[in-house]
């Protein structure tokens, strides 16, 4: 992890120096449960404005459909509840409800999709939908449903670690949270710990930009619904990471409703959204508390990210020559393009 932080340390400045690789602010993007819709998010820590990218469809065997609503629930639309971003712009979602077309094709629950975000150079893959026409949707690509796993417990969270690069996820077991490993190219499922102590409720997990595990718990507390968030560490001394420790870091005092987590790479902040206040939070990952920054809107993001690099945009390989033309870039390019091969590229 210390040479992690040393790669970024060296390889900021230097990036600065490349023409179109200036820093930027971040962007958020994320999914309304309740209405399931693709939403983004720009300037979060001063006046956020907030964009609507429409429902989302699926590509149900080339043939693009308009995802139905799959609860008679007036909160649940489309029961996605996992969200996250690779740093090469793909988000994976998890979707918590069995989707059926009578003329086409089930989408079994749970179920991991996949959406480009962002293109290899930076510009959007997405575009605002035309509610009056559903063939403008931003359509899921099936990767499959998550075999491995209990068919009846819902996958709350899934976030990439930035050490690893695997893609990690948590599901509910009998009043304790399970722990796993999901391929993103076959969509199987490895546990990797269950029952994890102390959780009730987990809804979203967060990776760090050291490879720290935070867990935002909806039902915690001595009252037995408090948000509490848990601080993970990981044992990668094994080909499979194992749970090393998990710990309570801030027992926020009340029921806010938090769903989500997302972790500002560039500015090294947890951030959050609530369901109750329908607010980003900036969460303390040392101490109790948080800071209620804005309202953006909708009711109920069950999943934020960012994309995981210093400039908010995927990472985009030089040519080979202009990373000969710097052997230092040359080097760490080279280890980092090895290291970091994930779907979605």
């Amino acid at each position: 992890m210390k040479t992690q932080t040393m790669l970024r340390a060296v390889i900021a400045p230097l990036l600065l120096a490349i023409p179109g690789t200036a820093f930027t602010a971040p962007t958020i993007w994320g999914t309304d449960e309740d209405t399931g819709n693709l939403v983004k998010i720009k300037d979060y820590d001063s006046t956020p404005a907030v964009t609507d990218y429409g429902k989302l469809s699926i590509n149900d065997r080339g043939t693009i459909r308009p995802f139905p609503d799959t609860s008679a629930d007036a909160d649940v639309f489309t029961n996605i509840e996992s969200f996250t971003l690779n740093d090469r712009g793909v988000a994976f979602m998890i979707g918590n409800s069995t989707v059926t077309f009578g003329d086409g094709g089930t989408f079994t629950a749970p179920h991991l999709y996949s959406l480009r975000i962002l293109n290899a150079d930076g510009t959007e893959a997405v575009h605002v939908s035309d509610p009056t026409d559903p063939d403008s949707f931003n359509a899921l690509q099936s990767v499959g449903v998550i075999s491995g796993i209990d068919a009846d417990d819902p996958i709350n969270g899934i976030d990439f670690d930035p050490i690893s690069g695997l893609l990690f996820g948590v599901t509910e077991n009998s009043g304790r949270d399970d722990l796993l490993i999901i391929d993103p190219a076959t969509a199987v499922a490895t546990t990797v710990a269950t029952s994890m102590s102390g959780t009730d409720d987990i809804e979203d997990i967060q990776f760090d930009d050291r490879g720290v595990l935070f867990l935002i718990d909806d039902d915690g507390g001595s009252s037995g619904d408090e948000d509490i968030l848990h601080r993970a560490v990981l044992d990668r001394s094994v080909s499979v990471p194992s749970l090393d420790s998990i710990q309570v870091v801030n027992s926020t005092g009340g029921d806010h409703r938090i769903e989500s987590l997302g972790w500002d790479f560039q500015n090294n902040v947890l951030l959050a959204f609530s369901d109750t206040s329908n607010s980003l939070l900036r969460m303390n990952t040392a101490s109790n508390g948080f800071t209620n920054l804005a309202d953006v809107g909708f009711n109920d993001i069950e999943g934020i990210d960012l994309v995981p690099t210093p400039t908010g945009h995927p990472v985009v390989p030089l040519p080979v020559a202009a990373w000969m033309a710097t052997p230092l870039l040359g080097i760490l390019g080279l280890r980092r393009m090895v290291q970091r091969q994930r779907p979605g590229m």
